[in-house]
């Protein structure tokens, strides 16, 4: 089954050549598989802060477990523990700080409370009082412009409503508050994918919580930051939820891993048969998808990060309430301007 939802979100991508291919490989096992961790690339280090897991079939976990990896050499490590079980946080790199805010803990009840993961004066990392969101949220995404992080998408513990809400805050300014920007249009949607690419946030897919019972959608907007407008770009090839977005460069995003079984195939068939492993690539001047490589297995809610020409992703949800252990690396080969 999983097979053919790949097959499935393939045929309805675009045929034409892809001006990018990505060579995909496995690197070393995480030391937790957790799937809902805040992640980001500090140097040549890919950390996955926090997540959940099943202890049972009935018993999600969650974790504060910093798990690092070095790229350099493939090996992982374990990093100071967050100061509290987080999952689903709204996490960005800026500069050699990684900021991780809102999100859930054990109780399952979004926060808003952050905290930022540097180096100290000794050279290892550690975890310091950060900004808060603005609201408690879980499943908050956006990305960084300059020294202001841009988030959306959020949502209380439950999926009967989310934020669409649009806030800014400049890191420079120590004594600079969240500013509240123009709604992104649509209905209440969560567990989108989102990023920033040459100076806009753009946003993809989610979950539609206005309707019972919700379902994915197939929306993708850009924020014109400058303007302050948004404005809808072409749709997603299909409709999916808990999936990702990376800026490639300044013209092209990455999108991987949407969950594509709707609410309805779900009680037919289970939960189970809806995680995917395709990766899209988005042009932005094009407006336009093109259908790469897809992931080594097919991982739900898996975040990336670049350095240089390599991306690395690891955890996620491998099959329903299994969480991934692979690291997967992808080589970007032919970069056409």
């Amino acid at each position: 089954m999983r097979v053919m939802v790949f097959l499935l979100v393939a045929a309805c991508t675009a045929q034409a050549q892809a001006p990018v291919s990505i060579e995909w490989s496995l690197g070393p096992e995480m030391p937790a598989a957790t799937a809902g961790g805040a992640t980001g690339m500090l140097g040549d280090d890919l950390i996955v802060a926090g997540g959940t897991f099943w202890h049972t079939p009935d018993a999600k976990r969650y974790v504060p477990w910093t798990q690092i990896c070095d790229t350099r050499v493939g090996a992982w490590r374990m990093g100071p523990d967050l100061p509290a079980e987080r999952a689903y946080a709204f996490s960005a790199v800026i500069g050699e700080r990684m900021y991780v805010m809102g999100g859930a803990g054990q109780d399952g009840q979004a926060v808003a409370d952050g905290w930022v993961l540097q180096r100290g004066a000794g050279g290892e990392y550690e975890w310091r009082p950060g900004p808060a969101l603005p609201v408690a949220a879980n499943w908050m995404a956006g990305g960084v412009i300059g020294s202001v992080l841009y988030c959306t998408g959020g949502a209380p513990a439950d999926l009967s409503t989310a934020y669409n809400a649009v806030y800014a805050l400049d890191t420079a300014d120590p004594r600079a508050a969240w500013r509240e920007l123009p709604a992104m249009p649509g209905p209440p949607t969560t567990i989108l994918a989102a990023t920033t690419c040459d100076g806009d946030l753009y946003v993809f897919g989610g979950y539609r919580v206005d309707r019972d019972p919700g379902e994915n959608v197939d929306d993708a907007w850009c924020f014109d930051v400058s303007e302050e407008r948004w404005e809808r770009i072409r749709d997603l090839p299909f409709a999916g939820r808990a999936l990702s977005a990376l800026a490639l460069d300044d013209r092209r995003i990455l999108i991987f891993g949407p969950y594509v079984q709707s609410a309805r195939e779900a009680a037919i068939h289970g939960q189970e048969h809806g995680h995917s492993a395709a990766v899209l690539l988005y042009d932005t001047a094009e407006d336009r998808y093109y259908h790469l490589e897809p992931m080594p297995h097919s991982v739900v809610q898996i975040f990336f990060a670049l350095r240089d020409r390599t991306l690395f992703g690891a955890g996620g949800e491998w099959l329903f309430k299994v969480r991934s252990p692979f690291l997967f690396i992808g080589e970007i080969d032919h970069l056409p301007r």
